[in-house]
């Protein structure tokens, strides 16, 4: 037997033995649910607004396949305009194509098209990149054409401000290319290998570049194994590992013109960049870095002219570490720097914006309220400031305008959820014009995904994705609930029942997709919706510890308690569901992906008992293999900090399974190692201990393939469902 016929029987068998009996039968499947094209179409991908706020610009396929074509659509009353189909551009002629079938059919089928398009600043020509090539095409959809011809390589190209000329890298060096003439010219000269210009910046008059130079010599590499073929193969990555101290970044300036670089001194070369920008007048370029241990963070100011800082602002983590959370802006005046803290005088507090001169002088708050602030921005040519709020609830948020004259305005475009697009511990900012007077946004709560609103000057759905087959979905009574966490903070956390339940009856119920702020009401697929309409069971999405919307205290509050106080969290989140009349106490369940798949684990393995099954997909189990960049704000460094590793990886506990758990994971997955779970599996077989497997050979971490991704979603789901039924 070869080995992909031995490994499909062997998943075969281990799929069989653990969840046989098959969901019963539902007016939408699963694995439709889950399935291309989708029923809820495709949502409007990477919205961009043109300068002067008359037009929007954006990815779309309304018959909820992969491919996007691009629309533009006037603002605000218009309806959507296809500009360029995706399907009309074709693939550049190879020479000698030496791909297999297979891979040609997946390079078609994985064909994602035109997610969208950046705005000459004169709002009547766009550019984007699709098929290795750089396109233009006026805002009609007419003279579509190419910048860059052939597979170029070049990244993060822009106009300039004047739309006069395009910048670009080639992947090392910056380059800036006129209109008129095609002449390109130079503008670094960084030639050390493994070093490369990531972003760069030129002030806003034009006379200086601001660049962040990155060396990635030092980043690990990695084998993995691609079992899927006839003969096994070696995939090589590049990744980083916790203990290597990979980063190593610069700050630099260099005249518009071209130079040499001059470096930025006694910025860390080792630090992590949360924020780089021109002030108005072009006399300062901020630079917002965080200490290598997380405990500190300062905004430095830089003088162009000689590429020499100073400190405007530093604050240190008076408990946990510093919060990613930092957005920084300018005031329009070039006066002062605008930038978001969850600190005040040296205690932990709701995120707030606050102000400070150039100079390190006048610290002030400009908005600090009981709830989070998700995100903010100013206008380019406005003193509004837009935010992301959470003030109606920490699962939802809307739009607040901060007036020049210090009054408030308040947009709430979704009633039951999010105004704004969702973030990972954040929220995205709507689409503002330069003069702020026309704003967009997309919005989505859980029982429909985003779309794109008109929210100034008024409310108004500009887009409707979903295909006719998801009218046919029946939802849930979806409930806010709150209860008590095992420090008495309060747990927040959307309750999932079928309409008509006996309550007479108690029901299976399980904690589903767990993870920092999965308990927001924005969209989230089916899978809770689909177990509580069609298989009676009762389902609960939870604002797990570190979730934003809360305050800096809770967001950061599961700083060496990884793992420990939000598995204590998911205990109490399952006594809340014991406690409902309606639900079987003793079949109570949890799932998650990533982070959850490790927290269900996590839980499982130190609480044992109080849950009877768990799924836990692409789980980390073992943090010191993870990235430093993630576990070193949570845990430090493995060689440093050890027992707090051990403290917080699953493999230290493999011994403890009494539960039910099935393991899922990609074995091609470049993001959490296959490695973790072949770990713990072996810790469990030392332990005499008996989880259920399932793996994926030729997936990545999002186990996304076209026939993967509806099988993991009906494995999940059939394991819950069959496990929690048992008598």
């Amino acid at each position: 037997m070869n080995t992909r016929n031995f490994i499909a029987t062997l998943a075969l068998a281990l799929t069989t033995a653990a969840f046989a009996q098959p969901l019963p039968k539902a007016d939408i499947s699963i694995e439709r649910l889950s399935s291309y094209p989708l029923i809820h179409g495709r949502s409007p991908s990477t919205p961009a607004m043109s300068a002067d706020g008359s037009k929007i610009v954006f990815g779309w396929n309304q018959t909820g396949e992969r491919k996007l074509d691009l629309y533009v659509i006037d603002f605000p009353n218009g309806k959507p305009k296809r500009i360029v189909e995706a399907k009309s551009i074709k693939d550049l002629p190879r020479q000698d194509d030496t791909r297999t079938e297979q891979v040609k059919t997946e390079a078609e089928l994985y064909d994602g098209g035109i997610a969208g398009a950046q705005w000459a600043p004169d709002g009547h020509e766009l550019m984007f990149n699709y098929k290795g090539r750089v396109w233009l095409v006026k805002a009609d959809g007419t003279d579509l054409r190419t910048l860059f011809d052939g597979a170029s390589g070049f990244a993060a190209i822009k106009y300039t401000e004047d739309g006069m000329s395009f910048s670009y890298s080639n992947g090392q060096n910056v380059f800036l290319r006129d209109r008129k003439t095609g002449d390109t010219k130079q503008l670094t000269f960084i030639s050390k290998p493994n070093t490369s210009i990531d972003d760069y910046d030129f002030s806003p008059d034009g006379k200086w570049l601001a660049v962040q130079w990155s060396d990635s010599s030092k980043v690990g590499n990695y084998q993995m194994m691609d079992y899927s073929k006839e003969r096994a193969t070696v995939v090589p990555i590049q990744r980083t590992w916790n203990g290597e101290l990979s980063e190593d970044h610069q700050i630099g300036i260099v005249p518009s013109s071209g130079g040499l670089i001059k470096f930025v001194p006694d910025i860390p070369r080792y630090c992590w960049i949360k924020s780089a920008s021109w002030s108005p007048d072009s006399k300062h370029f901020e630079v917002g870095w965080i200490k290598d241990d997380f405990m500190e963070y300062t905004i430095s100011v830089v003088d162009p002219a000689t590429a020499t800082k100073k400190d405007a602002h530093h604050e240190k983590a008076p408990k946990n570490t510093i919060n990613d959370w930092r957005d920084v802006t300018w005031s329009r005046d070039s006066s002062q720097i605008l930038f978001g803290t969850d600190i005040k005088d040296g205690a932990l507090i709701n995120r707030s914006i606050f102000s400070v001169h150039p100079d390190g002088t006048g610290l002030k708050p400009v908005y600090s309220k009981f709830f989070d602030v998700g995100g903010f921005m100013r206008p380019k040519n406005s003193d509004r400031i837009i935010m992301a709020t959470a003030a109606r609830s920490p699962l939802t948020t809307e739009i607040k305008i901060l007036e020049p004259n210090g009054s408030e305005t308040t947009h709430v475009v979704m009633p039951d959820g999010y105004s704004t697009p969702k973030a990972f511990n954040w929220a995205e900012l709507p689409l503002v014009s330069e003069d702020g007077t026309k704003i967009a946004t997309m919005a989505n709560d859980r029982t429909v995904n985003s779309e794109l609103y008109a929210v100034e000057p008024s409310i108004r759905r500009m887009t409707l994705s979903q295909t006719a087959e998801f009218l046919n979905v029946k939802w849930a009574n979806i409930k806010q609930v709150s209860f008590p966490g095992p420090d008495g903070r309060s747990i927040h956390g959307l309750l999932y029942t079928r309409p008509g339940l006996d309550m007479t009856k108690k029901h299976p119920a399980f904690l589903s997709n767990i993870y920092a702020d999965s308990g927001k009401a924005a969209w989230s697929g089916y899978m809770e919706n689909y177990a509580a309409m069609n298989l009676d069971m009762v389902v609960l999405s939870v604002d797990f510890r570190s979730s934003w919307g809360y305050d800096g205290d809770f967001n950061g509050g599961y700083y060496r308690k990884m793992g420990i106080i939000d598995a204590d969290e998911a205990v109490s989140a399952k006594n809340y569901l014991a406690g409902l009349s309606y639900v079987r106490p003793d079949r109570i369940g949890i799932w998650g992906w990533s982070y959850g798949g490790y927290l269900t684990c996590m839980t499982l393995l130190t609480h044992p008992g109080e849950f009877y099954a768990g799924v836990a997909v692409a789980s980390v189990t073992d943090w010191k293999s993870y990235n430093e960049w993630y576990t070193r704000r949570r845990i430090g460094l493995a060689k440093e900090d050890k027992e707090w590793f051990e403290k917080s990886s699953p493999v230290t506990y493999g011994a403890n399974l009494k539960d039910n758990l099935l393991l899922v994971h990609g074995i091609l997955d470049d993001n959490v190692l296959f490695q973790d779970t072949a770990r713990l599996v072996q810790k469990m077989i030392d332990g005499g201990a008996h989880p259920d497997i399932m793996f994926y050979p030729r997936d990545d971490h999002s186990i996304g393939k076209e026939t993967s991704r509806p099988h993991v979603m009906s494995t999940v789901m059939r394991y819950l469902f069959n496990k929690l039924n048992t008598p």
